[in-house]
């Protein structure tokens, strides 16, 4: 991928130049309409997954952040909020809201709505409220290779919903995972702990676990509190009372490097 510019699978015709706040850096890149000829937030993809774990790993599982109960979907509702913008330190994004309270409203369908924005000398000229529909992206164990950063992925038993998590990513080990977070800042060096069982702690709460090999990560609100691990599939019988891995939704946002 090349720095600066859009990727994804959802990106389609109607391009429009702008330059979007990232980083420190107003870098010239793309601002895409979607099918239904409305705009899409870019988001730089560092700066969206902090946003997915500053304030919340090593939370307990129903910790009340931000006027939301973090249970696994209000994890998801309560992160994806936090992509506000923070001028030039942050994205040119800001008045999110998810619609989904819980499981079934992802897999029923929901929106998420935002204003987007383009860095104009040292402000921010913010466009008009966009407002997405959620919809479903791809289903099962076989579409590991298509997910993307952001990504929610719902579980579930028959036509129940059981759990909910973030996509975060793919890393080749649980080191790789542990040095991103550090050089993200979120953590300091040697900060974070590792203990029996291929997990990291820190401060006595589990923020890292490792299961079998898989290189696909998810951020979750588990009952060990709201942690990244590596069984998407749901393959390991310590996740087996989260479900079976079943749908798959598009947040709306498009994330660039």
């Amino acid at each position: 991928m090349k720095k600066g510019t859009v990727w994804g699978k959802k990106l389609v015709a109607g391009i429009l130049m702008a330059a979007i706040v990232l980083g420190n850096t107003a870098v010239s890149t793309q601002a895409a309409t979607k099918d239904t000829g409305k705009n899409v937030a870019v988001i730089k993809e560092d700066n969206y997954r902090k946003t997915l774990c500053k304030g919340f790993l090593g939370k307990s599982y129903g910790s009340v952040l931000d006027g939301i109960r973090c249970d696994c979907s209000g994890y998801t509702r309560a992160a994806l909020n936090r992509l506000e913008s923070k001028g030039k330190s942050g994205t040119a994004l800001k008045n999110v809201q998810v619609g989904a309270r819980c499981t079934r409203d992802w897999v029923s369908g929901s929106s998420i709505t935002y204003t987007t924005g383009v860095a104009e000398g040292d402000d921010i000229s913010w466009a008009k409220k966009t407002k997405l529909s959620i919809g479903k992206k791809s289903s099962g164990t076989s579409k590991l290779s298509d997910l993307e950063l952001g990504d929610v992925m719902v579980y579930g038993r028959g036509s129940s919903t059981t759990h909910i998590a973030v996509y975060f990513g793919k890393f080749s080990s649980i080191g790789e995972v542990k040095s991103y977070l550090e050089d993200l800042g979120l953590y300091k060096s040697n900060t974070l702990k590792k203990v029996s069982g291929n997990k990291y702690q820190y401060n006595g709460k589990t923020v890292i676990r490792k299961y079998g090999n898989s290189s696909y990560w998810r951020i979750h609100s588990t009952c060990s509190g709201i942690m990244i691990d590596n069984d998407i599939a749901g393959s390991s019988p310590y996740t087996s009372s989260f479900g079976n891995w079943k749908w798959t939704f598009s947040s709306g946002i498009d994330i660039i490097e």
